[in-house]
């Protein structure tokens, strides 16, 4: 049985290095600082949905017996979260993330592989699941687990948030199923130009999701909810390191939801995410942001357009 929330997709093993500015071709360079744990989109959402909630958390994803995945494994379960490894009977490598932070523009640079080297096969059914789901998550990496995803929103078990980074070919099942889709800028679906985020929105509710947003980096968030359409300001002051900042959001999202009208829950979302721009790593803002320990009043701090 499986309650709290479920998140559904890739982790990474990261390397993640902080350089005061970005590294010349061919020299090499002494870092401030490294950061080595889990990440990847539903893995960092995961341990964000953890920390906030204080809620069981599972991640279903595929890291497989390999040493490196030791390292993933170590840092989830010290964070809260139970991982379900749809791969742990391989010995293939795990997806690594090379990452180098420039402290000077708070902006980092990633070169990773996407996961699709493990086959990620569900071996547990909707049967394992019950009424005291409260969330789902899925990233659209790994195809089986995206299908398992939108099979177990199909049943109503839980309501599914989708994290929509680049178009993927899962997420034509996956939009189907959800209630709400939080996209990257980069979210591009067939037939929509580049950069039309009203065309993406008009696309994500020809599918059924009623609630979607569009993630800017320090520019205003961009959201709809049935036929209301409106921004939430980005406060970028003080950015730091802004890697892993929308997984953040998407699992701070998971635990607002429940509290919150839509803005709001997205804004307060936000904030999380904003804060962990303000220090190194995935982890740190965690030693600096107290869990909530309830429901808040709704901030006014959204317009409508």
């Amino acid at each position: 049985m499986l309650t709290g929330g479920l998140f559904v997709g890739l982790s990474t093993v990261d390397i993640a290095y902080a350089v005061g500015a970005y590294p010349a071709e061919d020299t090499k360079t002494q870092a401030d600082d490294m950061f080595l744990g889990a990440g990847g989109p539903a893995a960092n959402a995961a341990v964000t949905y953890a920390y906030l909630s204080g809620l069981e958390t599972t991640l279903v994803t595929a890291l497989g017996t390999h040493p490196l995945a030791t390292t993933a494994h170590a840092d989830l379960r010290k964070n809260g979260v139970t991982v379900r490894d749809m791969a742990r009977g391989s010995v293939h490598r795990p997806p690594v993330s090379s990452i180098v932070v420039a402290g000077q523009t708070g902006t980092r640079t990633i070169v990773s592989m996407d996961g699709s080297e493990l086959d990620a096969v569900p071996d547990f059914q909707v049967r394992g699941l019950d009424d005291e789901l409260d969330v789902m998550l899925a990233d659209g990496h790994h195809p089986r687990l995206s299908n398992w995803a939108a099979s177990i929103a199909e049943c109503g078990i839980a309501p599914l948030v989708v994290d929509a980074g680049r178009w993927r070919d899962t997420y034509r099942s996956l939009l189907k199923m959800a209630t709400t889709v939080i996209c990257s800028e980069s979210f591009t679906p067939p037939g929509v130009r580049p950069g039309d985020i009203d065309g993406v929105f008009d696309y994500i509710r020809k599918q059924g999701p009623t609630f979607a947003a569009v993630t800017r980096g320090g520019k205003p968030i961009r959201y709809m909810y049935n036929d209301v359409r409106g921004e939430i300001p980005v406060n970028s002051d003080g950015v730091v390191d802004t890697l892993g900042a929308g997984d953040i959001l998407h699992g701070a999202y998971c635990h607002f939801h429940k509290f919150e009208h839509f803005p709001t829950a997205l804004w307060r979302a936000s904030e999380v995410a904003t804060e962990s721009c303000r220090y190194r790593g995935t982890r740190e803002w965690m030693r600096h942001w107290p869990a909530p320990t309830g429901a808040e009043q709704p901030d006014p701090r959204y317009r409508n357009y």
